[in-house]
C-alpha cells in the first residue's frame, strides 16, 4: 500500500473522533458540575463516530484504489 496524504488525513480524523467521543462534555456544563441527561451524551458523541466512520473510510478506500488499479 503506498504512502499518501490521505491516509495521513485519515488517522488525524480518527485521532480527532476518538477525542472527541472521550471529552463529550461541553465545557459549561463541567463548570456547573451538573449531571447532563443520557440522551444529549449521545448526540455530543455523534460527531467523534461519523468522524471515524469518515477516516475508516478514507483508508477503506485508499485500499481498494491500490488494489483496484
Amino acid at each position: 500500500m503506498s504512502f499518501n496524504f490521505g491516509i495521513i488525513f485519515a488517522v488525524i480524523c480518527m485521532i480527532g473522533g476518538l477525542l472527541m467521543i472521550i471529552l463529550y462534555k461541553p465545557f459549561w456544563w463541567l463548570m456547573k458540575k451538573q449531571e447532563m441527561p443520557g440522551h444529549y451524551k449521545w448526540y455530543l458523541r455523534i460527531p467523534g463516530i461519523l468522524m471515524i466512520l469518515f477516516g475508516i473510510g478514507i483508508i477503506v478506500i485508499s485500499i481498494v484504489n491500490d488494489f483496484a488499479f
